[in-house]
């Protein structure tokens, strides 16, 4: 009897320690994923910056707009080369403001792309700057041969059913109504010099489609 009850208390005890080993275990896993999960949420907050998938149409300078930054903080943030040069689908990091404060533009509002309400108290030069970014100094000069910088310049001269109309004197409505830009009027600055970006580029970054050349 005495034998029994030792091998019962021994087979016991060791049931008592699995028990104990199996609590501890589990409290360090789980202590581990708890870790494991705060760390990451950490590292995204950490990250500074959104996520933002670029949508067919979209261009950095309409992307920092709506988000109020700067296409040289975004270009830096993803390392893009050209900034002219993105492609749907792609996800871009947007820089946050106590991230990207130091590169970012205070606009008064969000300008969201396609809008065509321009950033507030901005002149024409420096729409065409926000535009075009590395390639401002040759669209300023473009527009200051075809317009003067003059968003209410046009031509009376007509080209088939059009007439070129705004800063960047683009045909309206037969270019004009291949552009995103299409419902704003051609003497809006901001819209005019936008939709001439976006044709800029379709080109391939090329200027021929205008008449004055950088």
């Amino acid at each position: 009897m005495n034998r029994l009850a030792s091998m019962f208390r021994t087979v016991l005890g060791q049931k008592v320690l699995v028990g104990l080993l199996t609590m501890v275990m589990l409290g360090v896993v789980g202590g581990g994923s708890h870790l494991l999960m705060s760390t990451s949420a950490s590292a995204a907050s950490a990250s500074g910056c959104i996520s933002y998938t670029i949508r067919p149409g979209d261009t950095l300078s309409g992307i920092g707009a709506a988000h109020n930054t700067s296409v040289p903080a975004l270009a830096q943030a993803n390392h893009i080369g050209n900034v002219n040069l993105i492609y749907a689908g792609r996800t871009l990091c947007i820089p946050t403001s106590h991230s990207g404060s130091s590169q970012s533009q205070t606009f008064s509002a969000p300008v969201q792309h396609n809008s065509a309400q321009a950033p507030s108290g901005s002149s024409v030069a420096n729409m065409i700057s926000q535009v075009f970014g590395p390639y401002a100094g040759a669209a300023t000069r473009v527009a200051q041969c075809e317009s003067g910088l003059n968003p209410n310049a046009t031509n009376p001269q007509p080209v088939g059913n059009s007439h070129a109309e705004g800063v960047f004197q683009i045909l309206y409505p037969s270019t004009w109504s291949g552009t995103s830009y299409a419902g704003s009027s051609p003497y809006n600055a901001w819209a005019n010099i936008n939709a001439a970006h976006e044709i800029f580029a379709r080109d391939g970054n090329s200027w021929r489609e205008w008449q004055c050349q950088p």
